[in-house]
């Protein structure tokens, strides 16, 4: 394999992308200057993706692109489909894409530890994640911080929850997320915010849109945010920036080009895990929830620039061609002092066993990681005619590679024992003086796939969705042993009928196969072989009060062979991460219900349930550390009359028990958590029509809970109650 890693330690410079924001921003400045009339509408603002949200306050999108490649509103989508608006985002200040994957309705997950999250849906990891449709390889093995990119760059989040092998080359029944970023508004516009909270937060979000020309066939966005923090937790530190800009143009009347590029980095210092739950006689701890297990000088960080440009051309006949390119490098960090065992109650000092003969050792690594992904997406949709009768094809081809290396190293010199894990001035916990660099992991992954799919008009009321994808997926691994994978013309069948009840209410059906390629590691290292199976849904769809809400309900179930599960208390060979072992005959089954919309004139109201039931073919549960029921609610009031300038809201998440097998000095046991309950509300308040300040408070009832429990025996705790003051001028 190509080592194109430069050395650890240095970061790329991102040259074309200064060169690209500084442009556009002068142009931005200038345009401003000269222009501020009203102009006419454009027509190039993000038609494939279903246009834009953030100007509508709404909750609901008109339609997607995310589920089958055909546009269409959610009730012609024979899959659940939700939506997290602009509106929603700002009502509820969901600043990172973290906490909006954690909105989404039948998402849940778990923080493995200061920089990892895992996200799941319908009982599976969630693994497909997307950037204005084009597909991303996320992994929570290595750490690239994708999901914890600032929200301030997307206009809107969307989850198709099921199988979509169409689009994403593998069927994959969890779900997966689109992001949508921002594109040039229809006039000039900028707004400036600045906000203030919790544990010395501060936050500034600028961002600029403009026209370049009087007739509105050009424009530019450019779009700036910092984030800095200190945490909760001890020596705990958060700092991300972020920097996008676009320009979306009109080449011809039917022609139509977006070039962008965007820059993020997120940095932690004080990089944590868990903090242990046993002491050595084997009764649980209860550190404060400042406790941190980390170091000063432990550090993360991930920095990732991505252009992006796609051409779409609007044939006479109804039919359209995009063509779509995106090229990311991303760089990432890591070094940190693990501590893990059991804590004697008398002195703090850490052991592997309960008689306390064996101290626990600093397990200190130095990680830098460089990353690179090529996408490239060509798709065609449009009508045609077929026994009198009107229906719709769409085709494509993706192509999706990636190659990363991981890079480490560990003290030149044996390390001191641990003394108290409490004690902060443990001499033990100095940063030491570290060895040589060494190759860790080398992985090349090339995924490829031809699709087309046919929505045939049978009737007025009645259509049917027919699809298929053929997928080739390569992968080349030198990860303790060189290791190859190859699978070719994989066959993923679609299929969904939609019945129109009522002008209102329609019902629908899909079936499709299961095959995914997983990035969980047995205890030798080695990748599990793919997932397969089938997943079948059917459910009822309406839109009501005038069209302005949407109301689902769904029924799921899905068979799969091979699913990751959790091996308790083993870890891949030489690492602290978790070891997996693959289950046969699991089924999932479960329902979802949801409600978004503007629910009566002034209030918008998100609403979702759901209940998953995960087992193995010995009827074991699977999955445990996941809720396998939670509830998302958050509605806002833009009072009435003389009142109308606030808007009031409130909301909460809730979900059942949750718990997992995990060592203790004796054994093995069940450790979890029972029903969760966090409120949240919010307030704004507009002054005039463009200045505006807005209170969120998070965990309102400052509730004591976990992010996550067992996970190298050890807990973590999630966050207090928190507030965040902002203020937003609109110029």
């Amino acid at each position: 394999m190509a080592h194109s890693l430069r050395r650890p330690g240095f970061t790329r410079s991102p040259l074309a992308l200064s060169i690209a924001l500084a442009t556009s921003s002068l142009l931005s400045a200038t345009a401003i200057a000269d222009e501020t009339r009203t102009l006419e509408a454009m027509t190039i603002v993000g038609e494939a993706q279903g246009g834009t949200t953030e100007e509508t306050q709404a909750y609901t999108v008109d339609s997607s692109t995310s589920a089958n490649g055909l546009t269409l509103s959610p009730r012609e989508t024979p899959q659940s489909v939700s939506f997290l608006t602009r509106q929603q985002m700002d009502d509820e200040a969901l600043t990172s894409t973290t906490e909006a994957i954690n909105r989404l309705p039948g998402v849940s997950s778990n923080r493995l530890d200061g920089t990892r999250a895992s996200f799941q849906s319908r009982g599976y990891t969630i693994r497909n994640f997307q950037f204005d449709g084009q597909q991303s390889n996320t992994s929570s093995f290595w750490p690239f911080g994708d999901a914890e990119w600032d929200t301030a760059i997307y206009d809107r989040v969307e989850v198709v929850r099921g199988a979509t092998g169409l689009m994403t080359g593998v069927g994959d029944p969890s779900a997966t997320v689109n992001f949508v970023r921002k594109k040039p508004l229809d006039e000039a516009a900028a707004s400036v915010t600045g906000a203030v909270g919790s544990w010395d937060r501060r936050r500034g979000v600028v961002d600029v849109s403009t026209p370049l020309d009087d007739a509105g066939k050009v424009g530019v966005r450019f779009v700036a945010a910092k984030d800095r923090s200190d945490s909760f937790m001890d020596d705990v530190e958060n700092d991300r920036e972020t920097l996008y800009g676009v320009i979306a143009a009109e080449l011809t009347p039917d022609t139509e080009l977006n070039v962008g590029v965007e820059y993020q980095r997120y940095d932690q210092d004080g990089a944590y895990l868990g903090v242990p739950l046993y002491y050595t006689d084997g009764t649980r701890t209860d550190f404060d929830q400042s406790v941190a297990n980390n170091t000063e000088w432990a550090h993360f960080f991930t920095e990732n620039t991505r252009g992006f440009a796609d051409l779409t051309h609007y044939f006479a006949n109804g039919w359209k061609a995009t063509a779509a390119y995106s090229h990311g490098d991303a760089n990432y960090g890591l070094t940190y002092n693990y501590r893990g065992g059991y804590v004697d109650r008398d002195n703090g000092i850490l052991y592997y066993d309960s008689n306390r003969q064996v101290p626990t050792t600093s397990y200190l690594v130095d990680y830098r990681g460089d990353r690179t992904q090529k996408n490239l997406n060509l798709s065609a949709e449009g009508p045609f005619e077929l026994l009198g009768r009107e229906h719709q094809l769409g085709f494509g081809y993706m192509r999706l590679k990636e190659e990363y290396e991981i890079w480490s190293r560990t003290p030149a010199s044996a390390v001191p024992a641990l003394g108290s894990f409490t004690d902060r001035d443990d001499p033990a916990l100095a940063e030491p003086e570290w060895g040589e660099w060494g190759l860790t992991d080398d992985t090349e992954t090339e995924q490829s796939g031809f699709y087309a799919v046919t929505r045939f008009s049978l009737a007025d009321p009645v259509h049917l969705i027919i699809g298929a994808r053929l997928t080739d997926w390569e992968i080349d691994q030198d990860y303790r042993g060189e290791r190859s994978y190859e699978y070719n013309d994989e066959f993923t069948p679609y299929a969904g009928l939609i019945v129109d009840i009522t002008d209102n209410l329609t019902a629908y059906t899909s079936y499709t196969q299961i095959f995914n390629t997983q990035s969980e590691r047995a205890p030798d290292g080695a990748l599990l072989d793919p997932l397969e199976g089938t997943s079948y849904e059917a459910g009822l769809k309406a839109a009501l009060f005038e069209d302005r809400a949407d109301v689902s309900f769904a029924v799921f179930r899905s068979e799969q062979d091979n699913l990751a599960v959790e091996i308790p208390g083993v870890y891949v060979a030489g690492t602290t991460d978790q070891a997996y072992t693959e289950s046969d005959g699991a089924v999932v089954e479960g329902f979802e219900l949801e409600v978004a919309g503007e629910v009566a004139p002034g209030i918008n109201l998100s609403a979702s349930y759901a209940l998953v039931d995960a087992e193995d073919s010995d009827g074991t549960q699977l999955n445990t550390s996941y809720p396998r029921q939670q509830a998302k609610v958050y509605a806002t009031w833009q009072l009435p009359g003389d009142w109308s300038r606030l808007t009031l809201g409130a909301g909460g998440t809730w979900q059942g028990d949750t718990y997992k097998d995990t060592d203790t000095p004796t054994g093995t046991e069940k450790v979890g958590q029972g029903d969760v309950f966090l409120a949240n509300a919010m307030a704004r308040y507009r002054f005039n029509d463009n200045f505006s300040t807005q209170l969120n408070v998070s965990n309102l009832f400052d509730e004591e809970y976990y992010t996550q429990q067992g996970f190298y025996s050890q807990y973590l705790y999630g966050a207090p109650r928190s507030a965040l003051l902002s203020m937003t001028y609109d110029f």
